[in-house]
């Protein structure tokens, strides 16, 4: 099937559309999100209202906001139920955005789209705006700040978890897009400031002002996906040539096998190294953020399911183990990127030093790191490098590792790397 200069520009336009729904575009993900921060601050007024309701036969009719600014400050926001909603909702939000993701953002497979200076330039004004929101909640703890809409950030505790929240996106830019990074955001804030507690009629004011930008969210991710809908009718429309390739053509086959991770470490100098590592990880990443949810709270049961749910989040992006195809390498994970890799993207596959697997591997970023397995041994890690990125795994079964899927990149790499071959000349 011959395709026409014409085509072939459509098409390459066709296929930046559908990228950028990798990392720059909102959609359902971003509706889903803005419907979870909605539905948190109209369970908040549903309870007030609730309370108020219940106090009109025993004090007359004092008003609603009257009554709340008189009600003691609850502690523990609105109690225990309202509490479990608020720390499942972001966990709820992550499965739905991973499960929307994959069936409808993911069907025609996965393209990756390509970092752009404006795409760079908007990454920068979103991580500068949250350091700066970040650093001023912060200050707001020690100086009377005004927050305007948001009069629960006046409160010590809710401001102190809005601020750690905030600090999330350092650590969560391989996690989720822009877009999708804001309905977290949200989602995050209003989780945190109904876990601190405060004043009923403080806390309510930043829920409402929660529902009106969920609602917000919602039209903007419904608006985007319209435009998604029209770019895959437009793929859905393209010819598929069946033809197959030309006959004589030589074609490599790749036996489908998996790789499992090395658990077990080298000699007892490699296993030191693995747990204090371990210990390090844990601390910042479990205890200390279970401490501030409890100190915050003043609830050790808060504390423990936030340490309960932090776990369960990371063993979900933990890779399981490594399928090599006639494709590509398949990474068993729940969550996390990248799940597959094409050979065409695949740049390197080399041993990694011990020295660059703990910097790089495991200390940096802090969550996801690069390296998601089980593995107590810092040695025998390979590095594999694709187009848009990198991670590290370290097979069980490293010779076979080697000689199948770092022979198959530089094969692979070879092939794309070398000139045509010229045509042969006629002969007279």
């Amino acid at each position: 099937m011959e395709i026409t200069q014409k085509e072939l520009a459509r098409i390459e336009d066709l296929t930046r559309r559908y990228a950028t729904y990798s990392r720059s575009q909102a959609g359902l993900s971003a509706a889903w999100g803005g419907l979870c921060v909605a539905l948190l601050g109209g369970l908040v007024l549903s309870n007030d209202i609730l309370l108020y309701s219940n106090h009109l036969g025993l004090d007359g009719n004092p008003g609603f906001w009257r009554f709340l600014w008189k009600q003691p400050d609850p502690g523990l926001a609105q109690g225990s139920f309202l509490s479990s909603i608020a720390l499942a909702l972001p966990v709820l939000w992550l499965v739905g955005r991973a499960w929307i993701q994959r069936r409808v953002y993911e069907r025609h497979g996965l393209v990756i789209e390509a970092q752009t200076p404006l795409n760079v330039g908007i990454q920068l004004v979103h991580l500068i705006a949250e350091i700066a929101l970040a650093a001023m909640l912060i200050l707001g703890v020690w100086i009377d700040l005004a927050f305007w809409g948001f009069p629960a950030a006046r409160i010590p505790g809710a401001l102190l978890s809005n601020a750690v929240v905030l600090m999330l996106p350092l650590f969560g830019r391989r996690m989720v897009s822009s877009p999708d990074r804001n309905a977290l955001l949200m989602l995050c804030l209003g989780s945190a400031t109904v876990l601190a507690g405060g004043h009923p009629e403080a806390l309510l004011g930043e829920m409402l002002c929660c529902i009106v930008l969920g609602l917000g969210l919602v039209a903007l991710g419904l608006f985007t996906h319209s435009r998604f809908r029209k770019v895959k009718r437009e793929l859905d429309a393209l010819p598929v040539d069946t033809s197959g390739p030309p006959s004589g053509a030589p074609t490599t086959v790749i036996e489908r096998r998996s790789f499992a991770p090395r658990i077990l470490p080298r000699d007892g100098a490699d296993l030191a190294v693995a747990l204090a590592i371990a210990a390090l990880q844990t601390t910042w990443l479990f205890v200390l953020p279970s401490f501030f949810a409890g100190f915050l709270t003043h609830s050790s049961a808060i504390g423990e399911c936030t340490f309960f749910v932090l776990l369960a989040v990371f063993l979900s992006f933990s890779v399981e183990k490594i399928t090599v195809d006639q494709d590509g390498l398949r990474f068993h994970r729940l969550f996390g990127s990248p799940k597959f890799l094409a050979w065409e993207r695949i740049v390197e596959v080399k041993e990694a030093p011990r020295n660059e697997l703990i910097f790089r591997g495991w200390i940096w970023p802090p969550f996801p790191p690069r390296e998601m397995t089980a593995c107590l041994s810092s040695i025998g890690h390979y590095r594999i490098t694709w187009d848009d990125g990198y991670c590290y795994f370290p097979p069980a079964d490293a010779p076979q590792f080697e000689a199948l899927v770092a022979k198959k990149v530089r094969d692979t790499q070879a092939s794309l790397h070398s000139p045509a071959t010229p045509a042969a000349s006629a002969q007279p």
